[in-house]
C-alpha cells in the first residue's frame, strides 16, 4: 500500500460560526493523505492508470473550501465524501483542515460586545480538525480483504438484483457487517 499526499493546500475561505468570519474569511491549510495501490500507475507511467490524481484532489478541496460552512467538521466530512465518490479504490484517507489565526474573528466580536464574549486569549497559530477512514474490511464469509465505504458511496449500492428475502437472510447470518463483492454476487444470482 502506498500514500498519495497533497500537503499544504492554501485557501482563503469563509468558514466559521460568527458573521465576521463568514464576511471577512481567513486563511486555511488543507492536507489530504490517501492510502492506495500504485503498482499499475508505476508500471505504465500513465496518469490514467493512477488510482488517485492529486490535481483532482486539489479541485475537490477547492470546491469544498468555496462553500461557507459553520464548522470545520462539516468541511472535513464533505471532502472525505467527495473523495470516496471520485476514487472508489481508496483503501484509507486522512483529511486535516487548519484554520490559521482563529482568534481574528473572535477579537472583532469581543470588541463589539466585550461583556458577553471572551476571545481566545493569547496567540493561537491554528485550530484544526482531522478525520480519517480505513476502508479495508475482511469478509466474514470468505475471510478475504475487500474495500467497503459502508455508506451511499459504496460499490454494493449498485447491486439492485438481490431479493429482499435474501437480504434478510444475509443480515441474520452476518449482522450489519458487509460481505465482499464476490460473495455478494453469489447471492445476487
Amino acid at each position: 500500500m502506498a500514500l498519495v499526499v497533497l500537503e499544504g493546500m492554501r485557501f482563503h475561505a469563509f468558514h466559521g460560526v460568527y458573521p465576521e468570519e463568514q464576511l471577512l474569511g481567513t486563511e486555511y491549510v488543507v492536507n489530504v493523505e490517501v492510502q492506495t495501490g500504485i503498482a499499475m500507475a508505476a508500471k505504465t507511467d500513465n496518469i490514467e492508470a493512477a488510482t488517485v490524481n492529486y490535481e483532482t484532489v486539489f479541485q475537490i478541496c477547492m470546491a469544498e473550501m468555496a462553500q461557507p460552512r459553520k464548522l470545520l467538521e462539516t468541511v472535513v466530512t464533505n471532502i472525505i465524501q467527495r473523495m470516496k465518490r471520485q476514487f472508489p479504490q481508496m483503501k484509507g484517507i486522512k483529511v486535516q483542515v487548519r484554520k490559521l489565526n482563529p482568534a481574528i474573528g473572535t477579537k472583532m466580536r469581543a470588541m463589539e460586545n466585550p461583556e458577553k464574549y471572551q476571545p481566545i486569549s493569547g496567540r493561537t497559530e491554528a485550530a484544526w480538525v482531522q478525520d480519517e477512514g480505513n476502508f479495508v474490511s475482511v469478509c466474514p464469509r470468505c475471510k478475504m480483504p475487500f474495500l467497503c465505504y459502508a455508506d451511499d458511496t459504496c460499490w454494493c449500492k449498485e447491486l439492485n438484483n438481490i431479493h429482499p428475502a435474501t437480504l434478510e437472510t444475509l443480515k441474520r447470518q452476518f449482522g450489519t457487517t458487509c460481505i465482499c463483492q464476490n460473495c455478494l454476487k453469489l447471492y445476487a444470482g
